[in-house]
């Protein structure tokens, strides 16, 4: 393995509490539609599918730090705890592809080897999520760049890509 999966999640975790402090709290309760996850949800969905993930990589219980409601503190305290108690856990050298993890999916079970798992299910989902709380936070006008999401890219500030080319 190239980079570990707990520092790739690690990196991902650190980049939504990085956005999700940029967001005003009024925008944490909107949607993109009204049949979707607010913003506050899928920033807590988007934390819970990393120990969704790693936990069982490591043969620990899933855990969750999710807090009731849908503040911007709240939230905070959700990522940061999840951030926390990831760091305790082993580092993960290898994925296994005899050992299969199974975890719901909407209305169906996935059961896959360990490295269809992380790369299949779970990094794709936390992305989602992840993408999700950005996109309804830009659509609201919280002012974020691709460099909040990523955490490499820089843009000069008020720089738009329809006015920038």
């Amino acid at each position: 393995m190239q980079i570990s999966i707990k520092s790739l999640l690690h990196n991902h975790l650190s980049q939504l509490l990085s956005i999700t402090t940029k967001i005003p709290q009024e925008i944490f309760h909107k949607q993109l539609a009204p049949d979707m996850f607010s913003l506050a949800e899928n920033a807590k969905i988007a934390a819970n599918f990393s120990l969704r993930g790693y936990c069982p990589l490591v043969d620990q219980k899933i855990v969750t730090f999710e807090e009731d409601g849908n503040t911007k503190e709240g939230i905070l305290r959700t990522i940061q705890k999840t951030l926390n108690y990831l760091d305790s856990l082993p580092e993960v050298t290898d994925l296994d592809s005899s050992r299969r993890i199974n975890d719901k999916a909407g209305f169906t079970t996935v059961d896959l080897p360990q490295p269809q798992y992380i790369h299949q299910y779970i990094i794709p989902n936390f992305l989602f999520h992840m993408s999700m709380v950005y996109a309804i936070a830009r659509h609201c006008g919280a002012t974020l760049s691709k460099g909040d999401f990523d955490g490499l890219h820089k843009y000069p500030d008020n720089f738009t890509f329809i006015d920038g080319f």
